[in-house]
């Protein structure tokens, strides 16, 4: 079955009955960062979210990150393929107390989940640094009329959507770590990541109407925090062709970047 990727946003609205209704036709994936999102939260969220997975072993498939995908690819200059072929190979089912209230995660995932947050820190800072790279590339986002700015916004969202340009950005970086720009075609992990980031990294400029401040504020570092998530749940989505999602931009962003790509909302 092909997979589709589930957002966290689908997972809180959608029933039980809905969830199971779609892994009856395709393969659930969750990323790993949104795995540890739904661990981390509150205990009533997190009990809500368990209780909506199919009751049996190996409910979903769990995808460490995009960066085994790019991992894959820089080491081997060939495109990662199929995402489900890069999920973990395991046998699991999880906690049944996830879905109890009160219940208190064991020491040994509390490690496991202080782990993810310090990676997902740095994460943030990478995303931060990447974007700040590139302001004087979306610079008409950043001046003028908010209806301005606006149209400004679309015209290089267009942009991005097509390949040429992002390949352009993409020599332009000349990391001898990454793939040869010549190689790249869409279907890549590594083209995908890049053009996803652009995007990204565009609206967070038009947001800021410039760069990120650095250091940013409790509120500031959750806003980019969730942008970063939704950054690897929107590009795995693309690869995989498939998205749950009920938040609008992700839907869009999706059906822009891959036209045949199946979008579904609770």
């Amino acid at each position: 079955m092909a997979a589709i990727v589930l957002d966290k946003c689908f997972l809180q609205a959608a029933s039980w009955q809905a969830i199971c209704g779609l892994a009856k036709r395709h393969d659930l994936l969750i990323t790993g960062s949104l795995f540890h999102e739904l661990l981390t939260g509150n205990q009533e969220a997190r009990r809500k979210v368990f209780a909506k997975l199919p009751r049996q072993d190996n409910p979903v498939l769990l995808l460490d990150n995009v960066s085994s995908l790019l991992a894959h690819e820089g080491n081997t200059h060939t495109p990662a393929g199929d995402v489900s072929s890069h999920t973990l190979k395991l046998a699991f089912r999880f906690n049944p107390r996830l879905k109890e209230n009160g219940y208190e995660l064991p020491p040994g995932v509390l490690e496991a989940v202080a782990e993810n947050e310090a990676r997902t820190r740095r994460l943030v800072e990478s995303y931060v640094a990447r974007t700040n790279a590139v302001v004087d590339m979306f610079h008409p986002v950043t001046t003028g009329s908010d209806k301005g700015r606006l149209v400004a916004l679309a015209e290089i969202e267009k942009e991005i959507s097509d390949p040429k340009s992002v390949l352009t950005f993409y020599r332009s970086l000349g990391d001898p770590k990454l793939p040869p720009a010549d190689l790249l075609t869409p279907d890549w992990a590594t083209f995908r990541f890049y053009q996803t980031s652009l995007l990204f990294s565009l609206h967070t400029v038009h947001r800021h109407r410039g760069p990120v401040p650095v250091p940013q504020s409790a509120r500031g570092f959750q806003r980019l925090e969730h942008d970063v998530h939704d950054h690897m749940v929107l590009c795995t989505g693309i690869l995989a062709g498939g998205l749950a999602t009920n938040e609008r931009k992700l839907k869009d962003w999706c059906a822009l970047l891959n036209p045949g790509a199946l979008v579904v909302s609770s």
